[in-house]
């Protein structure tokens, strides 16, 4: 990966903002140059043949737990089907080269099929990233087989246990996963539940990225930080817990574009913040197609404009290099 150290120099916050605001205004077109590549970090494919590809049920076991529909003000109520081949047009269309294709749990569990199908097919546009339960014994073996075949990432989701633990992560079974992980170089994806007392893994994050210091670990949408402003912008308990730990990354996402203008904070200024605290080489964008309401053209749009005051370096890491260097197929030991 290219190191862009910090890549970021001060600018205005209320311009950031006021780029975010336009963006959203005219249908959330592109900011800044049409011709940077991008790369999608966290998207979700999901299939129109339900016979072939059935879904779960909201309330079965391994489905996640939506969130409410008013946590967000949402910009936009479409939801286009992301499926393989529309995505295809729409990622051509919006100058995005490549994506992690993430397993969405809440629509189909465990069961990756459809993604891993769809990166078969398509094998230099979906890098997979499965969803697994750690604890299941019969995991790591898994997934040394997809790493031999192509496997980009894993990820683990859940909440804090009734006994204060988070065993789906960090248990003695999970961390098996964890030791596949460092030996063939797959990423771990990590999302705990906005539900799931998100700032009390911090340290089970920490403790995870010291004993295994080769393990690319990828936080889901910034851990969920609160919709604070300057100077924090509420990334205080994250820098705090895991910003000397370098193989530590977090991606920022349209769930906190969302979540930072509906309390009237620029996207922008958290953004920046963000790289100004972890680097440009530790922060990766992702649309989240497939769960944020919008376009994919949106969404894109909405990407772009948060990242349109960041230095060309830094805005190339965030919206490309990063999540391109970390998800990348593997064929054996790293």
């Amino acid at each position: 990966m290219t190191d862009v150290h910090r890549g970021f120099s001060r600018r205005s916050l209320l311009g950031g903002g006021i780029m975010v605001a336009a963006a959203a205004a005219t249908g959330a077109r592109a900011v800044g140059r049409p011709d940077e590549p991008l790369f999608d970090a966290h998207a979700h494919l999901i299939s129109p043949d339900k016979a072939r590809y059935p879904q779960v049920p909201a309330d079965a076991p391994g489905a996640a737990v939506n969130l409410p529909p008013q946590e967000f003000r949402q910009f936009g109520t479409a939801r286009p089907m992301p499926q393989a081949e529309a995505m295809i047009g729409w990622m051509r269309n919006a100058g995005v080269a490549a994506m992690a294709a993430v397993q969405k749990r809440g629509t189909y569990g465990v069961d990756n099929r459809y993604i891993l199908d769809s990166a078969r097919r398509f094998p230099e546009t979906f890098y997979p990233v499965v969803v697994l339960d750690a604890q299941d014994a019969a995991v790591p073996a898994t997934v040394e087989s997809l790493a031999a075949n192509g496997l980009a990432g894993v990820r683990l989701t859940g909440a804090r246990g009734a006994n204060g633990n988070f065993d789906w992560l960090a248990s003695d079974q999970a961390q098996r996963l964890w030791a596949v992980a460092a030996r063939t170089g797959i990423v771990i994806d990590i999302m705990t539940m906005p539900f799931g007392h998100p700032p009390d893994a911090l340290p089970v994050y920490a403790a995870l990225a010291e004993r295994f210091p080769t393990v690319r670990m990828v936080i889901d949408h910034l851990n969920w930080p609160g919709a604070l402003g300057a100077p924090s912008f509420g990334l205080d308990a994250i820098a705090r817990a895991l910003g000397a730990h370098r193989n530590a990354f977090f991606k920022f996402t349209t769930i906190n574009i969302d979540k930072l203008q509906d309390a009237r904070i620029s996207p922008g200024g958290f953004l920046a913040h963000a790289v100004d605290i972890f680097g440009a080489d530790r922060i990766l964008w992702g649309t989240d197609m497939g769960n944020t309401p919008g376009t994919y053209a949106e969404l894109v749009g909405r990407g772009r404009a948060a990242a349109a005051s960041l230095t060309p370096v830094a805005r190339r890491a965030v919206m490309h290099d990063t999540g391109r260097a970390l998800f990348t197929k593997r064929a054996g030991p790293a």
